[in-house]
C-alpha cells in the first residue's frame, strides 16, 4: 500500500477520502464545503442512516436527507468506472444474491487476489451463461483487455470463460476467501437496512452509484 495512504489511514476516513480524490484528479463542485460533503459520505459508509448523517452535520450546516442522498449519487457518478487502474492477469470471480426492494438481484465481483481490491462489479437479474458473458464484455469494455486466469467456485455459468481465452481454475477456499470476505463486508453493510437497498424509489442506476462509492471506500 502507498506510504501516504497508510499515513492518512492513521488520521481519519475523511482525510483519506480527500487524499484519494486528489490522487485520482477528481473534482466535485458544490455550494456546500467539500469537507462537509466528504464527512457526510464517510459517516454514511460507517453505517449511519441518512437521517443520522443529517443530524451529525447539523452543528456545521443544515441539510436534508435528500441533499445528502444527492451528494452520494453525485459522488458515485464521479467514481463510476474509476475502480482500478488496470485489470490484473489473475482474478477471483464470485457472485451473491442481494434483495433490492422486493426483487432479488445477482451481484458479481471481480477481485485482484494480490491486493484484495475489487477491480470490477456487475449487477444482473439472473445467474446464467448470458449474465457471465455480459460480465466479460463489460470488463473488457472498461479495461480494453481481459484477465488471463479466472478463479471461481466452479459454477456452470463460468464455463463460457474459456470461449474468451480466459483460463478457468476451480478453487474451493484458499485464494477465493478474498472475494468471499468482500461479499460478507458488503452484505454486512446492507444488513443495516435489512438487506434492502436504502431508497424507497430505488433504480438500478442508484444501486450502481452506491456500490461505486462503497467499493471506492473499501479499496
Amino acid at each position: 500500500m502507498h506510504l501516504e495512504v497508510i499515513k492518512m489511514q492513521k488520521r481519519d476516513g475523511m482525510q483519506l477520502l480527500k487524499y484519494l480524490l486528489k490522487e485520482k484528479c477528481i473534482v466535485i463542485r458544490e455550494r456546500t464545503p467539500m469537507e462537509i460533503i466528504l464527512y457526510s459520505v464517510f459517516l454514511y459508509l460507517c453505517r449511519l442512516s441518512l437521517r443520522d448523517v443529517a443530524m451529525a452535520i447539523r452543528i456545521f450546516i443544515k441539510r436534508s436527507r435528500t441533499a445528502i442522498w444527492k451528494w452520494l449519487q453525485k459522488f458515485g457518478s464521479i467514481l463510476e468506472n474509476r475502480i482500478a487502474d488496470k485489470i490484473p492477469d489473475i482474478v477471483v470471480i464470485d457472485e451473491t444474491s442481494l434483495q433490492i426492494g422486493d426483487m432479488n438481484f445477482w451481484f458479481w465481483f471481480v477481485i485482484d487476489p494480490e491486493n484484495r481490491k475489487v477491480v470490477f462489479f456487475m449487477i444482473s437479474r439472473s445467474r446464467t451463461n448470458i449474465a457471465c458473458r455480459n460480465l466479460i464484455y463489460k470488463m473488457w469494455k472498461m479495461y480494453g483487455k481481459l484477465p488471463s486466469v479466472a478463479i471461481t467456485d466452479g459454477g456452470p455459468w463460468y464455463l463460457i470463460l474459456k470461449r474468451y481465452g480466459i483460463d478457468h481454475e476451480i478453487v474451493s477456499g484458499g485464494i477465493r476467501n478474498y472475494v468471499e470476505r468482500v461479499i460478507e463486508t458488503i452484505k454486512d453493510r446492507t444488513r443495516v437496512f435489512d438487506n434492502y437497498f436504502p431508497s424507497k424509489r430505488w433504480k438500478i442506476r442508484h444501486v450502481y452509484l452506491w456500490f461505486s462509492i462503497y467499493i471506492f471506500y473499501y479499496n
